[in-house]
């Protein structure tokens, strides 16, 4: 283990032991924490993708937060920023991005069991098909090829002169992805296809947890009162690679695919990749408000106020790295990170 890794994780645990998180869930009550998640899954990767949460590790989650939180439904939410009942101390709202096969398979069932409320973005074009989101494929492709031996600086592969430099023996996935989030759509395909060209795997294994919703299996949820569900584009492209027209194609056309689907109003939106200032801007966000919306998330990491940032909601990023080891999730869900940054000891 990294020395600094290790440091990090006894600061955590020395802060936990020492009631750091009692104290700040305390005086953060009256703030809400909104938990983003992606998948769920049964399976192990290696190398481990952040996306995907063991179960094991999920369902510790929920069992914290129940007895920690007052885990709210995001139609209260909506009350509360129109005007109506306040949020109660200690409120949580748990979200899920993408709209993945695994939250009906393996989240949803823990969640009815505790009886616990979630919302899911969906990607509108991508439900009730069999595609993968690129950026899923691009991780089961360059995990194969890393477990081949292969390096994305190939000659074989000619991904390009600006591909990212990727130091030797490291995993190039987290390089390569945001550097594909920058290109053209065009550009992209292209290095996808050199790479299938190159790497050949069963997907089949991975479809459970890579491939998204069916609206049968949106529709069953909706139907169990548990789930609501909001717009996330229809084909998650970043907003600031997006003209007029694409903007209102994706969001708006999201919106109406899913009301479609579900008869009934959708009014709460989740940006692709969420970054205030990188991915969506103000001019974003004003087109959310006089569009019909009412609240949008980011994925910038902290704790909200109920009226505050409505249409860049914050939100407490969680996945399958050190954001979800015990301490480290009781001290961030609790506002850490937000005193944090007051003292100058985290970025914005």
């Amino acid at each position: 283990m990294a020395s600094g890794t290790g440091f990090k994780r006894a600061l955590c645990r020395s802060l936990v032991v020492g009631g750091a998180d009692r104290l700040l869930r305390y005086i953060n009550r009256h703030k809400l924490v909104a938990v983003m998640y992606h998948g769920v899954t049964r399976r192990s990767y290696d190398p481990p993708v952040w996306t995907q949460l063991p179960v094991s590790v999920f369902r510790a989650q929920l069992e914290f937060l129940k007895a920690h939180y007052t885990i709210i439904p995001l139609d209260r939410l909506i009350d509360a920023i129109r005007g109506g009942a306040s949020l109660p101390p200690r409120a949580a709202l748990l979200t899920f991005d993408d709209g993945l096969m695994n939250n009906y398979t393996v989240a949803f069932p823990l969640l009815k069991e505790l009886g616990i409320p979630a919302t899911i973005f969906l990607t509108s074009d991508y439900i009730g098909t069999p595609k993968i989101f690129w950026f899923d494929e691009l991780y089961l492709l360059l995990s194969h090829l890393h477990r081949q031996g292969g390096q994305i600086s190939d000659p074989g592969l000619s991904l390009g002169d600006d591909i990212p430099a990727v130091p030797k023996g490291e995993f190039p996935y987290y390089r390569v992805v945001n550097w594909m989030k920058r290109l053209p759509a065009g550009r992209r395909h292209d290095v996808l296809e050199r790479l299938r060209q190159r790497v050949s795997f069963d997907a089949a294994p991975y479809r459970e947890d890579f491939c998204p919703l069916g609206w049968d299996e949106v529709r069953a949820m909706d139907a169990s009162g548990l789930i609501d569900f909001g717009a996330h584009t229809a084909s998650h492209e970043i907003l600031t690679n997006l003209d007029e027209a694409g903007l209102r194609r994706e969001v708006l056309g999201s919106r109406e695919t899913i009301e479609k689907q579900l008869g009934r109003p959708v009014l709460s939106f989740c940006y692709p990749n969420g970054r205030p200032g990188n991915d969506f801007t103000r001019v974003h966000e004003e087109f959310l408000a006089q569009n019909g919306f009412i609240c949008a998330f980011s994925t910038r990491n902290g704790l909200c106020g109920c009226g505050e940032e409505t249409f860049a909601m914050r939100r407490i990023p969680v996945g399958n790295d050190g954001t979800s080891e015990s301490d480290y999730f009781r001290l961030n869900t609790a506002g850490a990170l937000d005193i944090a940054r007051r003292w100058g000891l985290a970025g914005k």
